[in-house]
């Protein structure tokens, strides 16, 4: 765990002294999110920029960022599920651009070009592929004018990536999702692209994306591993021979990931997944390079920050 006088330190290391963490120069407030993912993008390279949240975070969540944070307004989404913007209330900001960052399969290119005609502002679509991070972090950077943060991220986003694609070989796992754990990523999902990407082995196969199965199914399907970002579900789980217990007779450990400020390998699939990706390449390393690069993601390290437990 990286304590108060260690974030202080980063700081130090950082040339920032500790207030300017909180306050960017030249706020603007002038570019709207289309959604989570964008939002987490334009915080990293210019949070100054960012004129509110699609779907403001928690206050647990809210507690590991800078205090204007939590000063941003809940602006609802332009893409994506949950509350959706007010038209009126996105134009009433008068935003230089509207920035989304996600699939961009044709259709979502089309639905892109039919919002930006209906609401006369500059709308860009950034790939958000995992794999493409370092790209977004420039593409960002060069349409919110700040090319050189743009850069900096895109190179620590490389190589976190090159190390991620050489992580030591991991074991099967079930990726239990919700209080109840039985929603999961099917082999292949976004969700669970940082273990897999990682060498380890998912044993949910499905037809979906995503999907809810049944306790017999992972009994079948007997993962060496659940993991999990859910600290109810790991607890309860912790005292259950249903979920634990594997045919052999051993007991399943569970690996709970962090889940605050953002998950770190989904919710929402955004540049929060680098975290997950760099613990994965090393997860017996040191605690300072996780947050060093959570810094760099959000701009302030907590008092302490969040690692992966294993509970057994």
């Amino acid at each position: 765990m990286l304590t108060r006088r260690g974030a202080l330190a980063l700081a130090a290391a950082f040339g920032v002294a500790p207030s300017a963490c909180s306050r960017a120069p030249g706020i603007r407030r002038d570019v709207v999110a289309a959604g989570q993912p964008a939002a987490l993008l334009i915080w990293a390279v210019a949070r100054e920029r960012l004129a509110g949240w699609p779907l403001k975070p928690d206050p647990a969540c809210l507690a590991g960022l800078p205090a204007e944070g939590s000063a941003l307004p809940d602006l609802g989404g332009l893409s994506g599920r949950g509350r959706q913007a007010s038209r009126e209330a996105i134009l009433a900001l008068k935003p230089a651009l509207i920035l989304d960052y996600g699939d961009t399969e044709p259709e979502d290119v089309a639905r892109e070009a039919r919002a930006e005609a209906d609401l006369n502002v500059p709308w860009t679509l950034i790939d958000g592929r995992l794999t493409s991070i370092p790209e977004a972090f420039r593409q960002a950077g060069q349409l919110l004018e700040a090319s050189g943060r743009g850069e900096k991220l895109a190179e620590e986003a490389e190589k976190v990536l090159t190390h991620w694609r050489h992580s030591p070989e991991g074991q099967s796992f079930y990726y239990a999702s919700g209080a109840d754990g039985l929603k999961t990523g099917f082999r292949g999902a976004l969700a669970t692209e940082v273990l897999e990407g990682a060498g380890w082995t998912n044993v949910a196969v499905g037809d979906a994306n995503t999907g809810i199965v049944t306790l017999d199914q992972i009994t079948e399907w007997d993962p060496e591993v659940l993991v999990t970002l859910n600290e109810t579900f790991a607890r309860a789980a912790l005292h259950s021979d249903v979920w634990r217990r594997r045919p052999n007779g051993r007991m399943r450990p569970i690996l709970l990931l962090p889940d605050r400020p953002f998950g770190w390998i989904d919710r929402p699939p955004s540049v929060n997944r680098l975290l997950g990706c760099a613990w994965m390449a090393a997860p017996h390393g040191g605690s300072v390079a996780l947050a060093m690069l959570s810094r760099r993601l959000y701009g302030l390290a907590a008092d302490e920050i969040a690692r992966p437990r294993w509970l057994t």
